[in-house]
């Protein structure tokens, strides 16, 4: 059974994750003022066994859908977008290890590992000397006459790396081959070696502390997931980091014009004048955040569909342009946001400060800069009819 056709097999209570929303939310502050890793929502994630969420039933997981992944993470970003942020990249990276497994033992036990010990999943799949291209490695697969791979990467952008249990890492398959021509190795924690390249002090998402590192990694070369890292790049890590990010920023955009919308409520109840202006940018974000819903559920049914009838080259378009357009309705909602609050959104403290949110927001068109995706459509759109069915 393929998991991303998968409904979930087992809904998760209400109180559950309410619980694991509202613990995000606590510390959201405090992560973001302090740049770390918020602990206590991954910690409770772990606790719930929240962290497993797509692996199938036959390897013990609950196999829920991507759209029930995105609809949680939208929550937790809600509340704390960088704990919203890591659970969305560490799902996109399961799913990889989930879809792209193949027949290898090794991997399949890896996947019951992933829900009997709850697993943080992280990927190492950028290089300095590619200048961030995910889709090119300098690095290479090792494979020694002993049987264990050498892997050695440098200047690699890890997310939440301290955190992590599992890294996927990608390099090309061997000395002599291609830039492109590039494998995924799943690289266990305490068969890796990560040096600090420099200080996380970032605008914004402060809590994902995606830190540059010089990654050494010796593990068994049964490791190596089956097939090459192009399949599972095309297939499952686009479009499944394209979604769970896109929930990502609607939650950003979902919480900062319900402040909006809390901050003229409270006038109103105080008997102060109407402001019919402020009403309605109100509508006009409630309208923006419908286009956003219907983007982001138009891609998941695309990505949940498999196979389906839309050719490879329609689908890349979509879940590009829904990275890009999220991108810029995150930035949009959240300056109406701070336009209806004023002053008081501009604070970085009080009832209905904004402040942290338009600093996550902003980081929605840098991570995977929108303008290299632009630029990767820009020939592929010229032959793309734009006269097709709805």
């Amino acid at each position: 059974m393929d998991f991303v056709n998968a409904t979930p097999h087992g809904p998760i209570d209400e109180a559950v994750a309410a619980s694991a929303a509202a613990i995000a939310a606590d510390h959201a502050d405090a992560v973001d003022r302090e740049g770390r890793i918020p602990t206590e929502a991954l910690d409770s994630l772990r606790s719930e066994g929240l962290l497993g969420l797509l692996v199938p039933a036959r390897f013990g997981g609950p196999e829920w859908s991507m759209r029930a992944v995105a609809n949680l993470c939208r929550r937790l970003s809600e509340g704390c977008a960088a704990t919203g942020l890591i659970f969305a990249m560490h799902h996109s990276q399961a799913a990889v290890a989930i879809r792209h497994a193949g027949d290898s033992a090794w991997h399949q036990s890896l996947l019951e590992r992933m829900v009997r010990e709850q697993s943080l999943v992280a990927s190492a799949t950028t290089e300095g000397a590619t200048g961030g291209s995910i889709r090119t490695s300098a690095c290479f697969l090792d494979r020694r006459d002993d049987g264990l791979l050498h892997l050695d990467k440098r200047g690699s952008v890890i997310s939440y790396s301290m955190a992590a249990d599992i890294f996927l890492v990608s390099a090309r398959r061997s000395e002599d081959a291609a830039a492109a021509d590039q494998q995924l190795v799943a690289v266990l924690r305490d068969q890796l070696v990560l040096e600090g390249r420099y200080k996380w002090n970032p605008l914004g998402m402060r809590g994902a502390r995606t830190d540059r590192f010089d990654l050494a990694a010796r593990c068994p070369v049964e490791q190596v997931l089956p097939g090459p890292f192009s399949a599972a790049m095309s297939h499952t890590m686009l479009p499944s980091s394209h979604i769970l990010l896109g929930a990502v920023w609607l939650g950003i955009a979902v919480a900062a014009l319900s402040r909006a919308r809390d901050f003229l409520r409270q006038r109103n109840r105080a008997g102060m004048p109407l402001n019919p202006i402020a009403n309605l940018r109100l509508a006009e974000g409630e309208s923006l955040v419908q286009q956003f819903r219907a983007m982001l559920s138009a891609n998941i049914a695309l990505y949940e569909d498999g196979a389906g009838g839309t050719s490879s080259i329609d689908r890349m378009v979509s879940y590009n342009a829904l990275k890009v357009g999220a991108s810029e309705l995150v930035l949009r909602i959240t300056d109406i946001a701070l336009r209806i609050c004023g002053i008081q959104g501009y604070m970085e403290e009080g009832e209905f400060y904004l402040s942290r949110h338009i600093r996550d927001a902003h980081s929605a068109m840098v991570m995977v800069n929108d303008d290299r995706i632009l630029g990767s459509l820009s020939t592929v759109v010229l032959g793309v009819p734009l006269t097709r069915d709805v």
